[in-house]
């Protein structure tokens, strides 16, 4: 197995760099980041920086291939916002040693970089308030008033309480060696029905994109329900035209998937790809590298605005509307479930409530009276 090249695009205050740092051994690497314009080493982080250019990108794909380039979170922490809760950001020892740990066995898991970034916010919080505290005087009434505390100062949605308990089992689990606890403190469960587009909505939104790369980025992910992250990690690969199927690699849950590609698709990617020449992803930024989701977002909150569906239409709400779409055309919710890669049936079914078509079928009673339909005898 060939090692590969362990990649991040960083902020900071003098410009876009990428950093990278080799997984695994590599020969003559140092030699080869030599012939690469701009690049330095940092001996203290041990890893490599280069412009955030595309003549970075092509110098590292030349040297290992461009296949070989794994986009991680990892390599450099992004500065976390302060809380607006509590005195001081700085934890004690004994608490930034559990913050650490919990991070590095969530790593060491593979959970995804968003879990990791989830769960280490919130045991900031709860640590900084636990900050007299120690790690074994922890109970179940501890956490219950820290979440009373949250919970009366605002803002704080029961998917937030969901997470925070998450992160909380998952320390106390597998740091601290503890049984499995504070389930009672889960919030009840919401049924919210997640927003669809009809139709109709769908066709003006891509009506109103004229960049053919952006109109071809909504459609793709409308055209096989992917989420955010799947159409950014989408690679010119994973696009399959003899068999009309998109593979998708690493979605959620770290599972991979096949879904649709449409027939009536192919010739306008075709002529994405003739135009804007993506050399690795599907979707490349200016820079090379893979599309940003804030950049996916834009588009979609422009697309919505100029088309004037609904306001609260996200990216999100492209993947419900494919699911819906599809069980109103008559395709098995086991397809579906499938297709959307959901591990339980259960989370497929909640778009037959969505669903309109037999919806349309029924008749208000009100209707009937208004239509002059006969009275019935009471019995």
């Amino acid at each position: 197995m060939r090692n590969t090249l362990l990649i991040q695009k960083v902020v900071g205050r003098t410009g876009t760099r990428y950093v990278f740092r080799p997984k695994g051994y590599i020969q003559d690497f140092p030699k080869a980041c030599g012939r690469i314009e701009g690049v330095a080493y940092h001996r203290e982080q041990r890893y490599w920086s280069a412009p955030a250019e595309a003549a970075t990108l092509k110098g590292l794909s030349d040297v290992l291939g461009r296949d070989r380039l794994e986009w991680t979170y990892a390599l450099v922490e992004t500065p976390r916002q302060p809380e607006r809760h509590g005195d001081s950001d700085t934890l004690p020892a004994r608490w930034e040693d559990r913050l650490l740990r919990t991070e590095e066995a969530l790593r060491v898991r593979r959970y995804s970089w968003r879990t990791v970034k989830g769960y280490t916010a919130h045991l900031r919080g709860f640590f900084r308030a636990c900050r007299e505290l120690e790690p074994d005087e922890v109970t179940t009434e501890t956490v219950k008033q820290y979440i009373l505390r949250r919970s009366g100062a605002g803002g704080y949605s029961s998917s937030s309480q969901h997470q925070l308990l998450n992160a909380l089992k998952f320390w106390m689990e597998h740091i601290e060696g503890r049984e499995k606890t504070f389930i009672e403190l889960r919030p009840r469960k919401e049924h919210k029905l997640p927003q669809v587009l009809s139709m109709q909505e769908v066709g003006r939104l891509f009506a109103a994109v004229e960049n053919p790369k952006h109109r071809c980025v909504l459609k793709v992910i409308y055209g096989g329900g992917l989420r955010l992250g799947e159409v950014c990690r989408l690679r010119l690969a994973d696009v399959h035209v003899d068999r009309l199927q998109i593979f998708i690699r690493g979605g959620k849950g770290n599972k991979d998937r096949y879904t649709t590609l449409p027939q009536s698709l192919v010739a306008e990617l075709n002529q994405y790809v003739q135009a804007y020449q993506p050399d690795y992803w599907l979707f490349e930024g200016q820079h090379g590298g893979q599309y940003s989701p804030r950049s996916v977002q834009a588009i979609l909150k422009r697309a919505v605005k100029r088309s004037g569906i609904n306001p609260h239409a996200t990216v999100h709400t492209l993947r419900h509307s494919y699911a819906t779409h599809l069980l109103e055309q008559g395709t098995s919710l086991r397809h579906i479930q499938e297709l959307l890669g959901h591990n339980s049936s259960r989370t497929t079914e909640i778009y037959t409530h969505i669903s309109s078509k037999e919806r349309q079928r029924i008749i208000s009673p009100l209707d009937r009276l208004t239509d002059g339909g006969g009275e019935e005898e009471n019995p």
